[in-house]
């Protein structure tokens, strides 16, 4: 009578080798003194040889009541002692679902194996990546562009996929939308019809609807999510207006695989803007950047720059540029320089700019020089030169009567 249970992204799932049935509850809802879940229970008929449908319904898993009157319906459709089986279930269930992750020694825990990325060095394997902008930045078309190297497994624009199936959550666009952008991706790149991604239309909040996902993560092994965009997978800000981003974050959680999360920008003033909505956004991602775009009235290309502003794994990468070309029937990716692009290069930090700027100086220059290139003040030049000093990444020149100069740790005077 002993079943198997496996346990998935919240899904349980039992089988009774024996009696033929099996059993799968999700869906499950932790009340203040009881615990619910949806069940469906399939068995083989007399006479048959292919698994029927029996029930479907939620059942409270600690209530005697409850579990008396599932048996008595489902022994009406086939005769098994379904007493005996519906409260092994219950008591397997509740006690892995209360147990949650069990406790293990640090020094017990496998070494990572595998590359680090889903899609290196943008996208963080296994965990929460986020990128916001303005509204017709491009973060979409960035999105569905890497979607379709991960699913094709193509290296491209220095970026190096480790191939999985893909799952596109839609919040903003349509079916037909998604797919013609796919399409032109893919006519860019050269191969019609080379990436293999699932899409779903969705409208309710992740958090709400994370059990259906979650069965399409499970049923087509999906490694990769995207949802786009995410203040309208959150849902209304009721009250505490970190609750939803909470409950966002758990949902992905819980599908244990990379994902990527479109959003948008509160502010943009030229210097580092912030996602919109609450600080959590950032907090509980992983890995953060900022996409921003240059482009003419009318212009078939737009230049458009990621900025790395936050990473729980190491250091902050350097700003990466590309260039989007549309074309009759097809979407162009290539690489760009940022510094190349005035409107770009303003985004990146001021140290970066200053490091940018004495590189390709042939002497050292004095920091009023530097001052009137950046385009900043005097204090905050001097600051973050003092700062790069210490970091060993810029080197003062001092000499008897003569304004301070600096160059890059290295740079010889005169050169």
């Amino acid at each position: 009578m002993k079943p198997t249970l496996h346990q998935n992204a919240g899904i349980f799932t039992l089988s009774w080798e024996q009696e033929q049935v099996s059993m799968r509850l999700d869906r499950v809802r932790d009340h203040s003194d009881n615990l619910t879940a949806e069940v469906c229970v399939t068995g083989v008929l007399p006479g048959s040889i292919e698994p029927t449908h029996l029930h479907q319904a939620r059942l409270n898993l600690t209530s005697t009541a409850a579990r008396k009157t599932l048996a008595k319906h489902l022994n009406e459709r086939l005769e098994l002692d379904w007493d005996a089986i519906i409260e092994e279930a219950c008591v397997l269930v509740l006690r892995a679902y209360r147990q949650g992750e069990p406790a293990v020694a640090v020094h017990d825990i496998p070494k990572r194996e595998g590359p680090r990325f889903r899609l290196e060095p943008i996208l963080l394997w296994q965990l929460p990546n986020h990128i916001y902008g303005d509204g017709g930045v491009g973060k979409s078309y960035l999105a569905a562009f890497w979607a379709v190297l991960i699913s094709a497994g193509y290296q491209f624009c220095g970026l190096t996929p480790s191939p999985c199936r893909v799952l596109y959550l839609d919040w903003e666009a349509g079916p037909e939308e998604i797919r013609a952008r796919i399409e032109a991706i893919e006519t860019g790149l050269g191969d019609p019809k080379c990436s293999d991604i699932l899409y779903r239309f969705s409208c309710a909040p992740l958090a709400r609807d994370i059990e259906e996902v979650q069965a399409i993560v499970i049923e087509n092994e999906i490694e990769l999510v995207i949802i786009d965009s995410m203040g309208e997978a959150l849902g209304g800000e009721k009250g505490d207006p970190r609750e939803p981003v909470v409950e966002y974050f758990r949902a992905l959680r819980s599908l244990r695989i990379c994902s990527l999360t479109v959003d948008h920008v509160s502010k943009g003033n030229g210097k580092e803007s912030s996602i919109y909505g609450s600080v959590y956004k950032r907090n509980l991602s992983r890995n953060v950047f900022e996409v921003r775009k240059a482009q003419e009235p009318g212009d078939t290309e737009l230049k458009l720059a990621l900025y790395h502003r936050k990473t729980n794994t190491g250091p902050l990468m350097r700003p990466m540029g590309y260039s989007i070309s549309f074309s009759g029937e097809g979407v162009y990716f290539s690489t760009t320089d940022v510094r190349d692009v005035p409107e770009l290069a303003a985004g990146m930090g001021l140290p970066a700019r200053i490091r940018d700027y004495l590189l390709h100086s042939i002497a050292p220059i004095e920091v009023k020089e530097i001052v009137e290139a950046m385009g900043g003040t005097y204090p905050a030049v001097t600051q973050a030169l003092n700062a790069m000093e210490r970091q060993g990444r810029a080197v003062r020149f001092t000499e008897f009567k003569q304004p301070i100069r600096w160059a890059i740790a290295g740079q010889e005077e005169g050169q």
